[in-house]
């Protein structure tokens, strides 16, 4: 008699079985005090690394008169602030001005009905 195919019910078995055995086999390798040190000791590498890089980073961008990142913040931080303050100002100019904004009525004056004067043929002024 030839095998019958697996079904969607032994795949969930097997994947199930494995995840077990998986967590089983983590617990023990993450649960022991040496495990934790050496996961201290590689987040303690990696933050003084992360460190050197900026410092490394920041004092090639001066060399190269660039600003930094803190510069760039700092500059954007100013811009925000001057921005506000000029929103602050118009919004007090427009309220102090409300009543001036109209626009003026047109002077009512005389028709410009002056026409230049017409050229002869020969090109004089009749």
């Amino acid at each position: 008699m030839a095998d019958k195919p697996p079904t969607q019910q032994d795949f969930s078995e097997l994947v199930t079985q494995w995840e077990r055995a998986f967590n089983e086999i983590s617990n023990q390798v993450m649960g022991t005090d040496e495990f934790s040190r050496s996961m201290n000791q590689w987040q303690k590498t990696q933050l003084e690394f992360q460190k050197n890089f900026s410092q490394a980073m920041a004092q090639q961008l001066a060399n190269f008169n660039m600003p930094s990142r803190d510069d760039v913040i700092t500059v954007s931080e100013q811009l925000m602030e001057i921005d506000a303050r000029l929103t602050r100002i118009e919004k007090a100019l427009a309220r102090t001005n409300a009543g001036f904004d109209a626009p003026a009525a047109k002077k009512a004056g005389p028709k410009r009905t002056r026409k230049p004067p017409e050229k002869n043929v020969d090109g004089g002024v009749s």
